[in-house]
């Protein structure tokens, strides 16, 4: 075989992300151990020219650490870990998922990731009553893409709906938030723009042509990481209360948020713009670290929410 040819099959190796083994690139091109290294020469020179990455020898072996490949790994690992923090998936799902991830690394950075994610792969702990998620988020983006409206049966949480109902809507945004994918869409049961959770969503009975909407009476999914907490609902209202608590804790929860001022104890008055009915949850979550100032009727809902609570310790 021609030398030519011999470190162009060494180098698509190299790309490919295996490890050579000098001895054995020599016995299997019937080539002398210097001949071997004069090849691997001729690469490591052709990478530092191109820029393409670094031929890395140890212990007798030969691979490519692409210039990228460390930027690579710490982005898999990022969206590994917030993967498992999102306990979105079941336990099939997420392991398929992780190890597509990282199926684009060289095979030894793939070990170097899988033992920086055993603590967390160990303790994942999906969601109760986790079902399979990724046929159904495949089904419902693509049905966006093709501007299509759904037919399809949905389990709600409401109180007193024990079974699916047939649902007609058009699917218009596919998002997660806070352990859940959520597709907002033009619903008829509901008379407008509605947010499901797309596991309640069991079977796609039909696909049907949808409607174009003009792009004012499209549905905000900015708008509503602004102004929404948990729920995505009530009037949209400007409030504002004293913090006692990180300040940052509450502008991260309200990205609209903004400190009017500030206090020698360290706590703070923040306005926000929110839809109300998600707002009082969090509000209330806080406890004795915050006190509403404004509206006056949110104050009242907030005292007659946390006296109601009161009464249920007596």
């Amino acid at each position: 075989m021609q030398s030519n040819q011999r470190i162009a099959e060494l180098m698509v190796q190299l790309m490919a992300g295996k490890t050579l083994q000098a001895e054995k690139i020599a016995a299997k091109y019937a080539v002398s151990a210097r001949t071997s290294q004069r090849d691997f020469a001729y690469i490591r020179r052709a990478l530092s020219e191109y820029t393409v990455g670094d031929l890395i020898e140890k212990h007798g072996t030969y691979r490519l650490s692409q210039r990228s490949e460390e930027t690579d790994a710490a982005m898999v690992l990022a969206m590994s870990n917030i993967l498992l923090g999102s306990r979105a998936l079941n336990q099939t799902e997420l392991s398929g998922t992780l190890d597509y991830l990282s199926s684009g690394l060289a095979p030894a950075m793939q070990t170097i990731i899988r033992q920086q994610l055993t603590s967390a792969r160990g303790s994942y702990m999906p969601l109760s009553r986790s079902k399979p998620l990724l046929h159904m988020l495949r089904e419902v983006a693509s049905c966006i893409t093709k501007n299509q409206r759904l037919v399809f049966t949905y389990r709600s949480s409401q109180a007193g709906e024990t079974h699916a109902k047939v649902h007609h809507a058009k699917p218009i945004a596919l998002f997660f938030e806070t352990y859940y994918f959520y597709v907002a869409m033009l619903s008829e049961e509901h008379a407008g723009y509605w947010l499901y959770r797309l596991d309640r969503i069991q079977t796609i009975q039909e696909k049907l042509p949808g409607e174009k909407h003009h792009f004012d009476d499209r549905y905000s999914l900015q708008e509503h990481r602004n102004y929404a907490y948990l729920l995505d609902s009530g009037a949209l209202t400007q409030i504002r209360f004293r913090y006692y608590n990180y300040a940052q804790t509450a502008l991260d929860h309200f990205p609209a948020s903004r400190v009017v001022k500030e206090y020698p104890d360290g706590s703070c008055d923040i306005e926000a713009y929110v839809k109300i009915d998600g707002a009082i949850l969090w509000l209330l979550s806080q406890g004795a670290a915050l006190r509403v100032l404004s509206s006056v009727s949110l104050v009242d809902q907030m005292r007659a929410t946390l006296q109601a609570t009161l009464e249920q310790y007596d």
